[in-house]
């Protein structure tokens, strides 16, 4: 349980995998809304129209770009659970787009603060399809979303 201004915030609990192999998660995803994810073999990484994790999400823009992919060991507290985890660096956002925010009945449509760089953080699952990254979004209660083979 994570606390923050907002209440107490309750994640979803998964059983954690510790085996996953930058083989396995190599290839084409789909996430929420559409979103795009290709991880290359040799680590690069491109997105297409991915919201952002935890609070950003909510904030309805979406990103294209390139960067670099790896699976991070996890075990200090740095990933969900301190499981293993994909962490995805988008360092050339080459788009930035508006989506409606979740969870809001009314919203403007200010100009978005453009943004450079983004970093997610992807803990997986084992499911009878294989293995699936996903991420919490959303503020106060977040949504888990997964990832799926394209």
């Amino acid at each position: 349980m994570l606390t923050s201004g907002c209440g107490a915030l309750f994640y979803p609990t998964l059983p954690t995998v510790r085996d996953a192999s930058t083989s396995e998660l190599a290839g084409d995803w789909t996430g929420p809304d559409g979103a795009k994810v290709i991880l290359e073999g040799d680590g690069r990484a491109e997105v297409k129209n991915l919201g952002g994790e935890d609070w950003d999400f909510d904030e309805g823009w979406g990103l294209t770009g390139t960067g670099t992919w790896q699976l991070v060991k996890g075990g200090s507290g740095e990933t969900i659970g301190g499981a293993p985890a994909v962490q995805i660096s988008i360092t050339n956002v080459t788009k930035q787009v508006q989506r409606r925010p979740r969870d809001i009945d009314e919203w403007t449509t200010e100009p978005l603060t453009p943004i450079a760089q983004y970093t997610w953080e992807f803990g997986m699952e084992r499911t009878s399809e294989g293995l699936q990254p996903y991420y919490l979004a959303g503020d106060p209660d977040p949504n888990l979303y997964h990832l799926k083979r394209s």
